[in-house]
């Protein structure tokens, strides 16, 4: 059996004010170090076998306090960063969804095939996330993945399986929430989502 955490980074002071982050490299404020601590407490009993990590400030912090205690060290993989958020990166949502309606209402549905003007979409930053998982998956049982929101919830779809119009049924990721996936054989779509926002 193979299993996935999906563990978002913890709380920014860009999250906190409802701000686009994209790829920029926004550290972690004091709530989400509070955050880390907490989740680093409630999945201390998890056997992980290894550690993935997005290279971005917000993510490798996380995973430091994550993985303090553990006898392995993460591996950090430039392929897990968050979407590119293109010209929505440092802007307000509200200052987004006035200029451009359209584009992020698509992005809010969610539509997998929608992302930020100038950005990545969904199913790209999915795709290169949930390949550089298979990967790393080839040689442990159970992968921590520390990572980010957008890119996480898609390469979370993307390993189910499932039919675009599903995308929507992965929620969304709160800051220190992981979901969990689990797969008889580790194949790419192969996955069943089995625990979410936990």
């Amino acid at each position: 059996m193979k299993t996935l955490v999906f563990f978002r980074h913890g709380e920014t002071d860009w999250n906190a004010q409802g701000r686009f982050q994209g790829q920029q490299d926004v550290p972690m404020n004091d709530t989400g170090r509070d955050q880390s601590r907490a989740a680093a407490r409630r999945w201390g009993h998890t056997e992980f076998d290894a550690a993935i990590v997005s290279p971005l400030l917000r993510t490798v912090e996380t995973a430091q306090i994550m993985c303090r205690d553990r006898a392995f060290d993460f591996v950090v993989n430039e392929n897990l960063k968050e979407t590119q958020g293109g010209q929505w990166e440092g802007l307000l949502y509200t200052e987004i969804s006035e200029r451009w309606p359209d584009e992020h209402a698509a992005f809010r549905l969610p539509n997998i095939d929608a992302g930020p003007v100038g950005g990545e979409t969904p199913r790209e930053s999915g795709t290169r996330t949930a390949q550089a998982v298979i990967e790393a998956l080839d040689t442990v049982d159970v992968l921590l993945v520390i990572s980010h929101g957008n890119a996480l919830r898609a390469a979370a779809h993307l390993l189910t399986g499932h039919d675009d119009e599903d995308y929507a049924n992965v929620p969304r990721l709160a800051n220190c929430k992981a979901h969990v996936l689990q797969s008889n054989s580790g194949a790419y779509g192969s996955f069943t989502l089995t625990q979410t926002s936990v």
